[in-house]
């Protein structure tokens, strides 16, 4: 699908993905418009770790790859993640537990 995208360059979902994973951002976002969502992979990915189901987290998984999903975790972006889901990624990944990313206001 080309280079990889990673958190850190706040790259667009790949175009070949948009059309799968355009439902699984309408569920995980329930604000705005789901294509705009799509613009953003790190932060459509944090989305579908904290909100999303098996199903549509096992798709992101597959279309996007490990490696992004390891990138949401060293650059999370603030406000997204709860406890539960922030601890079971890293968990998941065999990594330490950091505190919560928080928003700097």
């Amino acid at each position: 699908m080309g280079a990889p995208v990673t958190a850190s360059t706040r790259q667009p979902v790949p175009a070949a993905a948009r059309e799968l994973l355009l439902p699984v951002a309408q569920n995980v976002f329930w604000w705005g418009q789901a294509e705009q969502w799509l613009d953003d992979a790190s932060r459509f990915v944090a989305q579908v770790m904290t909100y999303g189901d098996w199903n549509q987290t096992s798709l992101t998984l597959e279309l996007l790859g490990d490696e992004l999903f390891r990138e949401v975790l060293r650059d999370p972006p603030p406000g997204v993640f709860d406890t539960k889901s922030w601890t079971f990624w890293h968990c998941h990944y065999g990594l330490d537990v950091p505190p919560l990313p928080t928003r700097k206001l």
